[in-house]
């Protein structure tokens, strides 16, 4: 049996996120989301545009349960479906060039963005982005141990 760099980038994020949601009380922006962050952070534009996403989706959703009973399972499932969205758009806007410097902006998945998003709803932009910056630093530093000092991506 293989084990990828994905595969193993989730299950470091799975543990470190449940360590830190027990510990700390804050969740990283869901439980898979810092494996596959983690992979993407070498990559800017995947990174710009997967928080994009999951930042418009949470101004959609905000906006929307101004207006609207919705909670619960419900909450969660508009999320997602709005990272879907903003997701998809992302990779309609391909190219940005601003100075001659050409950023692919492309959202990492699907269902990423709309769990950061509700997350975010959930707990605050701050600390939801704050806990997933330390979850995924620690991924990519326990990966690179893994691997013996080698860059994952």
């Amino acid at each position: 049996m293989i084990i990828t760099t994905l595969t193993e980038a989730v299950a470091l994020g799975l543990l470190y996120s449940l360590y830190f949601s027990e510990a700390l009380g804050f969740v990283a922006g869901g439980l898979v989301v810092p494996g596959y962050i983690a992979v993407i952070s070498s990559n800017p534009g995947m990174l710009i545009a997967t928080l994009l996403a999951s930042l418009l989706s949470l101004g959609v959703l905000k906006l929307v349960t101004k207006y609207a009973l919705i909670y619960g399972r419900r909450k969660l499932f508009l999320s997602v479906v709005l990272g879907f969205i903003f997701a998809q758009l992302t990779r309609m806007l391909y190219y940005v060039v601003p100075n001659d410097l050409i950023l692919q902006l492309q959202a990492f998945g699907f269902i990423i963005p709309g769990l950061m998003a509700y997350w975010m709803d959930k707990q605050g932009v701050m600390p939801s982005l704050g806990m997933l910056a330390v979850v995924v630093t620690l991924v990519r530093l326990t990966m690179i141990v893994i691997h013996g000092g080698n860059p994952i991506i």
